[in-house]
């Protein structure tokens, strides 16, 4: 059973450990037994959650626990245990695998828990229950054996995962891949020890054979998957491997699939960089985590710590690829003030995401036993177990942060007023972003009449509180100008805008560009249908300099780009 943090999200876990036992299990082949999947989101009333597992009839229910999801698969559960308690209830997962015991013991109604990978363990269970013997023994997995709970061990873990059938090929386990995004694993395992993640407790990295991720990749190209995920901790860590991956999809590339990895930017190599040149626009984005640039924490949460390098590059990786670069707020060792120093640092790069996260200090993490080890530190009880306080920052300067998040992601990573903001930046005598976010989260508080930074807003007001801000500037107006055409073709002109329009000048952009000519069905395109989805617009960015004539195309419904096409003229 997976219960989703949102409806679009997909449990890869369920689907592997599904496919793995139908091909592999004697009991599941025959259909002695029957395993079934169910999907759920944790906004759905726990209630139905219930229901719709027990009208499956279950011997065994297991439950997919991760970090959002933990307390609403408690309380399923227990309730499931409530009206049959015949029923074997387990879970499995990253929020419970290292904390089994402590688990097991707060909630009488868990019967098992499987700690790490789940095919080979899982596999033993199925074959016990075929054949009538006790669970009790089976490596990795605790159980309960009336007040006792026992654990005979770690697990086997599954050397060769090629031995996982792709699951994507089977129709039971399939979804909308329109709506719903996909997840693709190549490799487990992460050599790197960050205190504060879960995967530095295995640091052994597998990999399915190139071979099969072809085949895997073949199956995303030929059926047009929009976006495929790869949950690889880090994958450019071997460069024979990742290269040949990133040539592959190159290689193959349909137009429309992008494929989404989470990489370590320092350690690609002269080789990546010209390959990266050489990718089709839009076949694939990056991740980038780059937590902090203070090398005083970076150390104390066991990362490495080159700023000089990381900068270098990131700023070669070519700008047709959309970038996602991460920071985290509460670290060991880092204040408000230095927090703002590495803000300024990922800032610099104008990535199409900054995302600014906070500490978890997950349970069974090596983070936890520092934060115990160490006066000063609080943190929430409960899922997500985020840091309220540390030795280094306040919980007031949290609030703050959460401020500048809010701001960040709403106005930057929206794209929304993202040119007007980078303008903003470079015409501070400090050139400091961080503090820039600090005296607009006041202004707009102040802006807005209830004073509420966290309610949803209409754009056109985002619009008319920056034209505020920046009223004093008249070339500050004319980025934000930019950055309203940028967002779609203009209905109503706000008072701020000031329109440098003419008509004639927008139709002989669409002759000199193209836009009326015959097409190949042999008619040309009229000219109502051009001027609904194009606008053209002057822009006074220097105010002693001539204006710059912009025809901006805006995509057609459906399209999968939705930024405008920007004609310079």
């Amino acid at each position: 059973v997976a219960i989703n943090a949102k409806y679009i999200h997909t449990n890869l876990a369920i689907r592997v450990l599904t496919s793995y036992l139908k091909k592999t299990c004697p009991a599941v082949i025959d259909g002695k037994i029957t395993i079934e999947i169910a999907e759920w989101n944790i906004n759905e009333p726990s209630m139905k959650i219930v229901r719709g597992v027990l009208e499956s009839e279950p011997d065994l229910v297991l439950f997919s626990t991760y970090i959002w999801n933990r307390d609403v698969v408690f309380s399923v559960l227990s309730d499931i245990k409530k009206v049959i308690p015949s029923i074997i209830t387990g879970a499995g997962g990253p929020e419970v695998s290292w904390t089994a015991q402590e688990d097991m013991e707060a909630h009488e109604a868990l019967d098992l828990v499987i700690s790490g990978d789940g095919e080979i363990p899982l596999s033993e269970i199925v074959a016990r229950m075929d054949s009538g013997q006790s669970l009790h023994g089976i490596p990795g997995l605790h159980t309960r054996k009336g007040n006792e709970i026992l654990y005979s061990g770690p697990g086997a873990v599954l050397e060769n995962l090629d031995a996982i059938p792709f699951i994507y090929e089977d129709p039971s386990l399939t979804f909308n891949t329109d709506t719903h995004i996909v997840y693709y694993e190549s490799s487990r395992g992460c050599p790197f020890s960050c205190a504060f993640c879960l995967s530095s407790r295995d640091t052994r990295v597998r990999y399915y054979s190139l071979g099969r991720v072809f085949h895997d990749l073949s199956f995303f190209l030929e059926h047009k998957f929009p976006l495929v995920k790869f949950i690889d901790r880090t994958f450019n860590l071997d460069p024979k491997r990742y290269l040949a991956i990133w040539e592959f999809i190159r290689d193959n590339y349909n137009d429309v699939t992008t494929f989404h990895f989470e990489i370590s930017a320092e350690i690609l190599s002269a080789a990546a960089f010209s390959l990266l040149e050489t990718l089709p626009p839009g076949s694939v984005q990056f991740e980038i985590g780059i937590q902090s640039t203070n090398p005083e924490t970076l150390e104390a949460v066991g990362r490495s710590s080159n700023p000089e390098k990381l900068a270098e590059a990131i700023r070669k990786i070519p700008s047709s690829i959309h970038r996602h670069v991460d920071l985290i707020a509460g670290l060991p060792l880092e204040g408000l003030e230095r927090f703002g120093e590495s803000f300024n640092f990922v800032w610099q790069f104008h990535a199409e995401m900054l995302q600014l996260g906070f500490l978890k200090i997950l349970p069974g993490s090596p983070m936890e036993a520092l934060a115990r080890s160490t006066e000063g530190y609080l943190w929430s009880s409960f899922p997500p177990y985020e840091v309220l306080q540390t030795p280094h920052i306040s919980y007031d300067d949290l609030c703050v942060l959460k401020d500048v998040e809010q701001l960040v992601d709403t106005w930057y990573n929206s794209g929304l007023v993202r040119h007007t903001l980078i303008k903003l930046v470079e015409l501070r005598k400090d050139m400091s972003a961080f503090n820039l976010f600090l005296e607009l989260t006041g202004f707009v508080r102040s802006w807005f009449p209830d004073g509420d930074l966290f309610l949803p807003r209409k754009p056109i007001d985002v619009f008319a509180c920056l034209a505020d801000f920046v009223s004093t500037q008249p070339g500050l107006l004319e980025y934000l100008k930019y950055d309203f055409f940028m967002k779609g073709k203009p209905g109503a002109i706000p008072e701020w805008l000031d329109r440098h329009y003419s008509r004639n000048l927008h139709d002989d952009a669409l002759v000199a560009n193209g836009f009326l000519d015959i097409q190949d069905s042999g008619f040309a395109p009229s000219r109502r249908t051009v001027y609904a989805r194009t606008d053209y617009e002057e822009f006074f960015f220097e105010l002693d300099k001539p204006p710059s004539r912009i025809l901006f195309v805006y995509s057609k419904p459906g399209k999968k780009e939705k930024t405008p096409e920007c004609v310079i003229l």
